[in-house]
């Protein structure tokens, strides 16, 4: 258990323009039956009312307090408050991360972006599974529809793995490296200098598989508890952002590649994240498929693709050999 005065939870909340969101997000979080937590919400420059919406709340509650980090805090000599509103310029949703870490003092972080919201009784599910000096614990998902529609992704759970070990059984899942799924042990985060890459918007692609990488302990339950919203005009539904999501891919590849690399056993990790991010530029045009192919082979990104199981051989045999078949297979 934490040493006294320090929360089990520290749950970090970017939130950027979803007022219409923000209210249900924060009451999910303050009606769950677990308490231990401190509840540290991120305004990263909001131009619409999710500011205000977070002022409101520090109104209806004794505990909760505003620290400006408009280059100066102020009241941040605070004794344990349950919950902090930071607020700060505008500048993306992984410095908003990055805030909100550097903010917390619980033993588990948890991100849930602002426009989404925990399943009730999430933090007990979640706390019931941890172990002592447990690096990560991996829970589940559903999809939410503007119609009400939900999608449950009731993944496998398993005993504590080491990283590599469970990566190889997170990559069946429907979602891998969303930063949302996983409770993250602060020391081992923090001593590791994890950070998500300022001015990204694919923050989390190769961070995450870092993370578990890096990991001694690892374990995964197969309690739903976040709710993903699918909407329009979220940055993961922004077609437009296709090159710069590639852009931001590769700079993250090239720094956290060499890292892994220096894992025994992370072969699988690599690999994943190289086919991912082919993958994912066929959604870019041929020509621009192309280039980002090329380049990528230039810069031995290829040697990285050894697939370990039958099922993926088709794939990467495609892509090291017939890029331009590759391409129109899983072009949409």
């Amino acid at each position: 258990m934490p040493p006294k005065n320090e929360p089990l939870f520290s749950l970090i909340v970017p939130a950027y323009n979803v007022e219409a969101y923000i209210a249900q997000c924060i009451e999910s979080i303050l009606t769950q039956d677990c308490s231990n937590f401190e509840l540290i919400l991120v305004d990263d420059g909001s131009t619409d009312r999710t500011g205000q919406i977070c002022e409101q709340y520090k109104k209806q509650s004794p505990q909760l307090s505003i620290i400006s980090q408009n280059r100066e805090k102020v009241n941040s000599k605070i004794a344990s408050p349950s919950i902090k509103v930071l607020h700060q310029l505008n500048s993306g949703l992984s410095a908003a991360r990055n805030t909100g870490v550097a903010e917390s003092s619980g033993k588990y972080l948890i991100f849930i972006d602002g426009d989404d919201y925990l399943e009730p009784g999430a933090l007990t599910a979640i706390q019931n599974a941890l172990e002592p000096t447990l690096d990560l614990l991996r829970y589940q998902a559903q999809e939410v529809f503007p119609d009400g529609k939900k999608i449950r992704y009731e993944e496998a759970s398993f005993a504590t793995l080491s990283g590599v070990e469970a990566f190889k059984r997170l990559v069946h899942n429907h979602y891998t490296e969303n930063a949302w799924l996983y409770a993250y042990r602060r020391q081992f985060f923090v001593s590791n200098h994890f950070q998500y890459a300022t001015g990204c918007i694919a923050e989390d692609f190769g961070l995450t598989p870092l993370i578990i990488a890096c990991a001694s302990t690892v374990k995964s339950i197969p309690d739903i508890c976040y709710n993903y919203r699918q909407r329009e005009g979220s940055i993961t539904h922004d077609t437009t952002q296709i090159a710069r999501r590639t852009t931001d891919a590769i700079q993250q590849l090239q720094d956290i590649l060499p890292k892994i690399a220096a894992i025994p056993h992370a072969e699988p990790i690599l690999h994943y994240l190289v086919v991912s991010y082919l993958t994912g530029a066929t959604e870019l045009s041929y020509p621009d498929f192309l280039q980002v192919y090329q380049e990528s082979k230039q810069n031995g990104l290829l040697r990285y693709i050894h697939p370990s199981s039958p099922k993926a051989l088709p794939r990467a045999f495609l892509l090291k050999h017939f890029p331009g078949l590759f391409y129109r297979m899983y072009h949409h």
